[in-house]
């Protein structure tokens, strides 16, 4: 197989960064090409309905970012997209061609310093992401670290380290204003999970119900709290949840919500972690409403995380429309 530049040749046009010429054997196709700093999220696909029809008046159109999941390989390929990262994974169609290959399923490990570590510095980062974004509510370390749950001199050590990874910068007053974005898919990268201990449990009923049972159960003392999939259902409503992870600060009696052990995941609808990072509940709380009942909802950066991880295309469209939301939100 033999790839060559026909940029010079051809020039580009705007939202096309190169048009490259693919043959293999007696096979060939002209690719139109299209990079990202990072990979799309699913929901934003449909915005990109408009280069692809750009793109494809020169060439195939052939998206390349730094790592594209297995899942999101999948939906750009059924969307009619050709794809490739940096990390040699490839799917590139055309007319009697294709060329596929995954060499990696994880996205490279940063190279740069890693971000703070320890339910502190998370809680941190996830009050900075969820700041509005705006000049008048940019916060100072005082009130950062009220918020956060941790000393003063911690979190302006916190966001020292977050100003040596560029992800926040100096306002002035000292205040600090988060690159909100960058930190979040910084976090999602880096995150490691909540640790502490998980079991897995099955009801009759269905997770929206036990996400409500557990709301009547749970007090600001001993908190439980909803993550996927019937949290971000709550938030912004994408399918009928078929499972429910549960946060508890505290040991819980499982029969109190109508659950009996499963014998393992694969075969549960209910997942209860007692986490080590505590900053899986939020400051102040997320309630949503089901029923006339309140259901404390998890960290929205947690949900995320949870869906990502939880796998599967339509979790992974939900945890893109997620992302917007709680970067868009007022």
């Amino acid at each position: 197989m033999t790839v060559e530049d026909l940029t010079l040749a051809g020039g580009t046009h705007a939202g096309i960064d190169s048009i490259i010429e693919v043959v293999a054997g007696d096979r060939s196709a002209r690719f139109a090409v299209q990079a990202k700093s990072r990979a799309p999220y699913p929901h934003e696909l449909e915005r990109l309905q408009q280069s692809w029809h750009e793109l494809a008046a020169r060439g195939h159109p052939l998206i390349v970012a730094p790592f594209i999941s297995e899942s999101l390989g999948s939906i750009l390929t059924r969307d009619g997209w050709s794809w490739a990262d940096t990390q040699g994974n490839f799917d590139l169609r055309a007319p009697g061609l294709l060329l596929r290959q995954r060499r990696t399923g994880t996205p490279p490990a940063p190279k740069r310093k890693t971000l703070p570590r320890g339910s502190g510095s998370f809680a941190v980062i996830r009050t900075l992401v969820g700041t509005s974004g705006k000049e008048d509510e940019e916060p100072g370390a005082t009130a950062l670290a009220a918020q956060a749950g941790v000393s003063q001199p911690r979190a302006s050590q916190i966001l020292r380290h977050l100003h040596e990874l560029e992800l926040v910068d100096r306002s002035g007053h000292g205040r600090w204003e988060p690159r909100r974005e960058a930190l979040l898919d910084r976090f999602l990268a880096e995150y490691s999970g909540p640790g502490g201990s998980e079991q897995y449990y099955y009801s009759l009923g269905s997770p929206v119900d036990v996400a409500v049972r557990a709301g009547q159960a749970s007090t600001p003392g001993r908190p439980i709290v909803a993550s996927a999939d019937v949290g971000p259902d709550l938030i912004l409503p994408w399918r009928r949840p078929s499972l429910v992870i549960l946060y508890a600060k505290h040991v819980i009696d499982p029969s109190g919500l109508g659950l009996t052990q499963a014998q393992g995941s694969h075969d549960a609808n209910v997942i209860m972690r007692t986490p080590k990072d505590r900053s899986v509940f939020p400051t102040p709380a997320l309630v949503a409403q089901v029923q006339g009942s309140d259901v404390p909802l998890a960290d929205p950066i947690q949900q995320i995380w949870d869906l990502q991880e939880l796998g599967g295309a339509d979790r992974i469209e939900a945890a893109g429309r997620l992302r917007q939301w709680l970067l868009e939100r007022p």
